[in-house]
């Protein structure tokens, strides 16, 4: 009789557990599908709406290459024919 008993406590019925995790799974699955699909089209679209409001860069100024330190830009022709009037009166 104590057999018995045992034998049927040790039985487990695992379906419904492994039912509820091939249903999450499937899900968490069909997510994951569903982001790699739609990525490179959702990108495609972000890029022509890009393309299509970018605006236009600025001129760089040629002066930036010269500089080699914080001290070393070197000024304006207007500013330096200012100075060099300025200096001489």
């Amino acid at each position: 009789m104590i057999l018995m008993m045992l034998e049927a406590e040790e039985s487990v019925n695992i379906t419904p557990m492994l039912t509820t995790f091939f249903w999450k799974f499937l899900v968490i699955f069909a997510v994951v599908t569903g982001i790699a699909i739609l990525t490179p089209r959702l990108a495609k679209r972000i890029d022509e709406f890009r393309a299509a409001h970018e605006k236009p860069k600025e001129p760089e100024d040629p002066r930036m290459k010269m500089v080699r330190g914080p001290y070393d830009m070197p000024e304006p022709e207007d500013e330096k024919k200012e100075q060099e009037t300025e200096s001489g009166e």
